[in-house]
């Protein structure tokens, strides 16, 4: 198909008009009794390829390694749990970018969902925004489009780095010319799973950015392989090194709940392993005062002791911005465990991602990340900062994640 174009691999699906694409076109329905309308509400949930080898090659040549097969697979029954446990409007349809290492990813989900209306796009295969912006820019424009008031749906799309982010950034509210900059702030890891709900007066907001937890630690990658996939060969584990610098790991506090113990314990043991082989072992651990439990929980397994923020932290929280989000100085690596409320997190996540105070206070509307979530923010010591997830709730129990 032409970039203009959309194409359905499923002799079943019937073409909708080129200019709206797969499930942009809408019935309008009424809440009972009241005769208002109801709002609507798309889920776009955004996967980058499994991990490919040959980087740097022709197309035809980056097929998934044995690693970026396993986190297709695993992110593909995972987004099938979402849609049996009533997580996501049940309506559904994939697109995907014709390139292989997409279209090889993409493969491993009507395996695992059904009733999943199937199409393919050169619009979405790998493109640097900064030279060709119209094409990134028609791509949001068509995908992001309002559903209509009473209608809900849940559409994946399996693309690239590159375009992924400008399409998150520019859901974020970023101009044009900002979010054709995205990839360069940004590391995500193989198969990860990014989230953006568009409401039918059009309002959109980030729910997650690069969500992995779901995927084994065993199959969790981040770069591509150059030449050959020889893991088997050597042992079978992944090609992965620790990420350099200082790892910010934001994780939003756990409010009163019936199952707080067990968010906290998730979100506990999910950070202590990830220091096993993403981010530094060495670790100091922060947290507002009403963020103590989960805060304690995660520091017991570093075992070490939070330090509590002062109250006033929540209405000035550029002290710790100024004081953290600096790369260590004594060391080439460590990891720094913030616990906070949802505004103040992202409110520091928006300043690393070089966001001026006023930019961010505006912003943090636009994210709504969840309860024991993980935003984990590298920075390097050469000044430059690598995001690596937002909002990320992969390692929750399916009940303690919000229905659809």
């Amino acid at each position: 198909p032409s970039s203009g174009a959309a194409s359905s691999s499923s002799s079943s699906a019937v073409k909708p008009d080129p200019a709206s694409g797969p499930l942009l076109t809408a019935t309008t329905g009424t809440s009972s009794g009241a005769g208002a309308p109801v709002a609507g509400r798309r889920v776009i949930l955004i996967l980058r390829h499994g991990q490919c080898c040959h980087e740097g090659e022709h197309d035809a040549l980056k097929e998934l390694t044995q690693h970026g097969h396993k986190q297709a697979e695993e992110s593909a029954r995972y987004i099938s749990q979402l849609f049996a446990a009533a997580k996501l409007p049940a309506k559904r349809a994939l697109l995907h970018s014709t390139s292989r290492r997409a279209s090889e990813t993409a493969a491993k989900l009507p395996a695992h969902i059904q009733d999943l209306e199937v199409w393919n796009a050169d619009l979405l295969r790998e493109t640097d925004p900064t030279n060709n912006p119209f094409r990134a820019e028609e791509a949001f424009n068509r995908l992001f489009a309002a559903p209509e008031h009473g209608d809900s749906d849940t559409l994946i799309i399996v693309a690239h780095n590159n375009i992924n982010l400008y399409l998150l950034m520019r859901a974020a509210g970023v101009p044009i010319e900002r979010a054709a900059q995205a990839w360069r702030l940004f590391h995500l890891r193989h198969a990860s799973i990014s989230r953006v709900d568009v409401s039918s007066s059009g309002n959109k907001q980030v729910i997650s950015v690069g969500a992995a937890a779901h995927i084994s630690a065993e199959s969790m990658t981040w770069n591509n392989i150059t030449g050959a996939d020889m893991s088997a060969w050597k042992g079978g584990g992944p090609e992965r090194r620790k990420f350099s610098g200082r790892m910010l790991a934001l994780v939003r506090q756990v409010g009163g709940s019936g199952s707080s113990a067990q968010q906290i314990a998730a979100v506990a043991e999910h950070v202590k392993k990830l220091s096993d082989f993403l981010m530094s072992a060495k670790a100091t651990v922060t947290c507002t005062s009403a963020a103590q439990a989960t805060a304690a929980a995660i520091a017991k397994k570093f075992k070490t002791a939070p330090q509590i923020f002062p109250d006033t932290i929540a209405e000035q929280p550029e002290a710790a911005f100024l004081q953290f989000f600096a790369p260590p100085g004594e060391s080439s690596r460590d990891t720094v465990v913030i616990v906070a409320e949802d505004t103040t997190l992202v409110y520091w996540l928006l300043r690393s991602l070089g966001m001026s105070a006023e930019e961010a206070q505006v912003a943090t509307s636009l994210y709504s990340i969840g309860k024991a979530s993980l935003t984990l923010v590298n920075l390097r010591s050469d000044g430059t900062t690598k995001v690596v997830t937002v909002g990320d709730t992969g390692h929750l129990a399916l009940s303690d994640i919000p229905p659809a």
